[in-house]
């Protein structure tokens, strides 16, 4: 600042001293009249100087305001794409005007970097949902760079392109797998591509994954590995059916033999081996078809027995009574035998379960039957106690079974739309009838206690002594001597002293006694 003033009062020292040397000089050249008039020439030459030196400085301020404006107007805008809600604040009053535009500037120009990289930030991301979504054949999501995003909805983008990526990388595995296994079934099927498309669909360098390439790779893999399938079913139907007929043509040809167990892949050789002794077999069994025909309704009428069936269905198969012996009823058998089996497999689970309910069946049966036995009550050691247990737990397995047999049969009749019989018959209807012969019999033995004559003649207070059953009042007798508990849980000891004193009565001859059969309600109660 002092440097500042000693120069301006040097401008006014020099100032003056020129214009006073001037003077001088001209007073001694010139009169005075020519003196006036150079002096109003240099007053005018030097207003002029100073005026175009404060007009520049004038334009030089104004430029300097201007850009202060288009400096604030700027980071006002870039603030707002920024979504910044900060303020320029106003120039301090002490501060020139270029050094708050230096300041101004380098603010703007950090603006300016953040911006440009926020937008470097959106073409990326937008350069990678490119190509993503052209690998995959998915539909863009738009990210605008004007007005720019903000920061939530970038992160919302990027997890768009995490779902991306994760999605591509499931794909690629896929479409590798996909190619792998075409290309082994191909290989094993001996095909090649049967066109370009085909090539450059199986092509390792082709990255195309939308869902039109991915449906087409499912498909071919699909239709190939059926074909696989069907394949190595053939191939093994094949080799079981030369065993089936290597037993039944008692072969010994050890050569033949070795060579069909050599080859053990699936591949057009070992089919070509196996169709060639197959054929082979199936010559030599023309040549005596009658015993083979003989062998396959020994194995028809084994799988008979296995699925069930009633005489009535076993002689629709009208060709199994057929003695014309000829290649056709040979194949007629064979079908018939192929057929069964697949049955009895296809429903193995059912016939399991209804063999498994027969067992319990008949277990329950036997117990229902003990329960009319008199002499079941003279047991002990908690016998009665143990028969019940097994009872209800074979009540409960009972009807586990019965309850898996028709959930089996229901989803049978609604994909076959036909029902499934056993001995004729449907099997649910078979268990029903079951259940109502058992109820039948019950009540045949229920009606059949309670028809049992009384025993004759009148009773006497000695009677009254011997059996609690009478009703009678208590004596002093031998029988008074007995009490009967009065616990719940001690039921079954009244009920045998009861009995014991029937029977007493009955070994004595004792005439008169009257006993009042049991209910079938109380028979149920103590069985």
């Amino acid at each position: 600042m002092s440097d500042y003033k000693n120069i301006r009062s040097t401008i006014l020292c020099m100032a003056g001293e020129n214009v006073e040397k001037l003077m001088s000089k001209w007073e001694n050249m010139f009169d005075s009249d020519y003196c006036q008039e150079l002096m109003e020439k240099l007053e005018v030459r030097v207003r002029s100087f100073y005026e175009d030196l404060i007009a520049e400085t004038d334009h030089k301020e104004d430029e300097i305001k201007e850009d202060l404006q288009t400096l604030r107007a700027e980071a006002a805008a870039v603030m707002r794409l920024l979504y910044k809600n900060e303020e320029i604040e106003n120039k301090p009053e002490d501060m020139p005007l270029v050094v708050w535009r230096e300041k101004l500037d380098i603010r703007v120009q950090n603006l300016r970097d953040e911006l440009r990289m926020r937008h470097n930030e959106i073409d990326e991301l937008l350069l990678q949902q490119y190509f993503l979504c052209e690998e995959l054949g998915e539909s863009p999501l738009p990210l605008l760079a004007d007005p720019l995003p903000e920061l939530h909805e970038i992160s919302t983008f990027r997890d768009h392109l995490k779902r991306l990526q994760a999605e591509r990388a499931l794909r690629m595995d896929e479409m590798f797998q996909l190619r792998s296994q075409i290309k082994q079934h191909m290989k094993q099927l001996e095909l090649l591509p049967q066109s370009d498309a085909d090539e450059q669909l199986l092509s390792q360098a082709n990255l195309n994954m939308t869902p039109h390439i991915m449906q087409k790779l499912r498909l071919m893999h699909e239709k190939l590995t059926a074909q696989v399938v069907e394949w190595r079913q053939r191939i093994d139907d094949m080799r079981e059916k030369i065993k089936v007929l290597w037993v039944r043509l008692e072969y010994t040809d050890e050569f033949a033999m070795q060579k069909v167990t050599d080859v053990t892949w699936y591949t057009q050789q070992t089919y070509d081996v196996l169709s060639e002794e197959l054929q082979r077999c199936q010559q030599l069994r023309r040549q005596d078809v009658k015993r083979f025909v003989e062998q396959l309704r020994m194995e028809i009428q084994k799988w008979w027995d296995l699925t069930l069936k009633s005489q009535r269905e076993r002689k629709s198969f009208v060709n199994y009574y057929n003695d014309c012996y000829n290649e056709d009823l040979l194949e007629l058998h064979e079908l018939e035998l192929d057929d069964i089996k697949t049955f009895y497999n296809s429903n193995k689970e059912i016939f399991d379960l209804f063999a498994n309910r027969a067992e319990v069946w008949e277990r329950m049966v036997a117990l229902q039957a003990k329960e009319s036995d008199p002499k079941r009550f003279n047991n002990r050691g908690g016998q009665l106690l143990k028969e019940e247990r097994e009872r209800k737990m074979i009540m409960s397995k009972l009807a586990k079974i019965e309850l898996q047999i028709k959930e089996l049969v229901l989803a049978y009749e609604k994909r076959t739309k036909s029902q499934f019989l056993v001995h004729g018959e449907s099997i649910l209807q078979y268990m029903e009838s079951d259940w109502e012969r058992l109820r039948q019999t019950k009540e045949q033995q229920s009606s059949a206690r309670k028809h049992i004559s009384p025993m004759s003649g009148s009773r006497t207070p000695s009677d009254r002594q011997l059996c609690p059953l009478t009703g009678a009042s208590k004596s002093t007798g031998n029988l008074h001597k007995r009490k009967l508990i009065k616990d719940a849980n001690n039921d079954l000891i009244n009920i045998n002293n009861a009995k014991r004193c029937l029977m007493q009565a009955l070994t004595l001859g004792i005439p008169k006694i009257q006993v009042q059969p049991p209910s079938s309600d109380d028979e149920e109660d103590y069985s």
